[in-house]
């Protein structure tokens, strides 16, 4: 029987198989929750710095393969020399990578908003075609002509 869930080992960045199938493990969660790991990585350190850590990422791990260790172990680094003693706890204490890593839930920090004036549109648009109920279209259904790929994406996982 597969788990599945939030309460799943699946749901979480490293899945622990236990002699199932890896095809029964996949799903968008982790990767949605590795996206946000990394946001919230930026939000520790803010969008200047954040880049200036991936900068260091790539020529510390150039031609490499990696693990969450590394990732763990370079950002260790990379904090222990870019801030003070005191800055370098504080961040480090709310990296969480455990629970970030390793837990089967919801990210420890909630959802981050990325919506955009573009992506309120799509979704309008879609919630806009639900509310007519197929009798007909909404005044500017065209605008789906000009959505750029992810914006299709918005408006069709809405509908």
């Amino acid at each position: 029987m597969v788990a599945n869930g939030l309460n799943s080992t699946y749901s979480s960045i490293h899945p622990v198989l236990q002699g199932d199938n890896p095809d029964n493990s996949f799903s968008e969660l982790p990767y949605e929750k590795g996206f946000q790991t990394l946001t919230y990585l930026e939000s520790l350190v803010g969008d200047d710095q954040f880049r200036l850590f991936l900068r260091f990422w790539v020529q510390e791990r150039f031609l490499t393969s990696v693990t969450y260790v590394d990732l763990i172990e370079t950002w260790g680094k990379w904090v222990g020399l870019n801030y003070s003693a005191s800055e370098v706890n504080s961040i480090l204490a709310m990296s969480n990578w455990n629970t970030w890593i390793f837990e089967s839930a919801l990210p420890p920090a909630g959802t981050f908003d990325f919506s955009t004036p573009e992506s309120d549109d799509a979704r309008q648009l879609a919630l806009d075609f639900i509310a007519l109920g197929g009798a007909s279209s909404p005044s500017n259904y065209l605008d789906y002509n000009g959505f750029y790929s992810n914006l299709k994406v918005i408006f069709h996982s809405t509908l």
